[in-house]
């Protein structure tokens, strides 16, 4: 036996589902059905967003944490086994939006006591703001006079 369920108010001030009119819902209000879109990010949450960031790069988070807020060649080299790194805090963040769907946030990064430069660039999407780019830039290692060349 099959039972059939119904909704029902449960407020008398309620008003009953429409459940004989098919609703039609076009592309674009179906785009909007799914909630509110992102708002812009400001400075704070950017810097946020960054942390969170390097602490999967510093091997403190799991890179599965962060999945959905990264593109894939984002998450491609957060992911996978990692040894321990110092850990990295953000200092200054400056960002600026070039286009209404995009952010893009320049850090000053420090860790055991030295300064890096940190640039990343969002996204805005329909589910909300996505890392597209993100670059952790190191001086190079000076070259070891006492090295020898094979």
């Amino acid at each position: 036996m099959i039972e059939e369920h119904r909704l029902r108010t449960l407020v008398q001030a309620e008003t009953p589902r429409l459940a004989d009119r098919p609703e039609v819902v076009t592309p674009r209000e179906h785009r909007a059905s799914r909630g509110p879109a992102p708002r812009q990010l400001d400075a704070d949450e950017v810097g946020h967003l960054l942390n969170t960031l390097l602490e999967a790069y510093d091997g403190r988070r799991p890179a599965a944490q962060i999945r959905a807020l990264v593109a894939p060649e984002v998450y491609a080299g957060l992911a996978g086994p990692r040894r321990p790194r110092p850990r990295h805090r953000t200092q200054t963040v400056h960002t600026c939006a070039p286009a209404p769907e995009v952010v893009e946030a320049c850090a000053r990064v420090e860790a055991d006591g030295r300064s890096f430069a940190l640039a990343a660039r969002f996204t805005r999407t329909p589910t909300g703001w996505r890392c597209e780019r993100f670059a952790l830039l190191k001086p190079q290692q000076p070259a070891n006079p006492n090295r020898r060349a094979a």
